[in-house]
């Protein structure tokens, strides 16, 4: 039963974001080649250019070729995306990016820093112990030592039970 919930929740999912993408479609297929997505005219010109011998040699031809080959291949990602990462998730993630950009100045932008190449090369543990060590001129100290803690603990225990 849940799979089929699932499959029910992807094609709600696949058929809104078909009639979404079928208008931003169908306004850059207008735009860029005049072609008509959701009209069988267009189609069919493209299909008797094809019969009579036509060749998609130009960019031109050849980009909108490749549009439409990929136009289910993108709705078909699109709809598995939002199904994975949720609806409203996806919607209000897309929101908050476009809100942070209009309002991050852009003083703030900071490119990729890599913390590995800052310090030179990495040091391994002995190192940095023989670092702690010089910094504390050589001396180990026993104030640290988990002996003398307990000790003092001890001593504070005895304190408290002589009040």
């Amino acid at each position: 039963m849940k799979k089929i919930a699932n499959l029910f929740r992807f094609m709600i999912i696949s058929a809104f974001v078909l009639v979404v993408l079928a208008y931003i479609g169908q306004i850059i297929f207008k735009l860029f080649w005049n072609f008509d997505l959701l009209d069988q005219k267009s189609y069919k010109v493209l299909y008797d250019y094809w019969e009579k011998g036509g060749v998609f040699n130009t960019f031109r031809d050849c980009s909108l070729g490749a549009s439409l080959l990929l136009m289910p291949v993108i709705w078909l990602m699109i709809s598995r995306k939002i199904y994975k990462k949720g609806f409203w998730k996806s919607i209000l993630g897309i929101i908050d990016k476009s809100y942070r950009k209009m309002t991050r100045p852009e003083s703030l932008e900071i490119e990729h820093v890599s913390l590995k190449n800052i310090g030179g090369k990495d040091k391994t543990l002995d190192e940095i112990i023989t670092d702690k060590i010089k910094e504390q001129n050589g001396n180990i100290g026993g104030s640290h030592t988990s002996a003398n803690i307990r000790k003092q603990i001890a001593a504070k225990i005895e304190e408290n039970e002589k009040e």
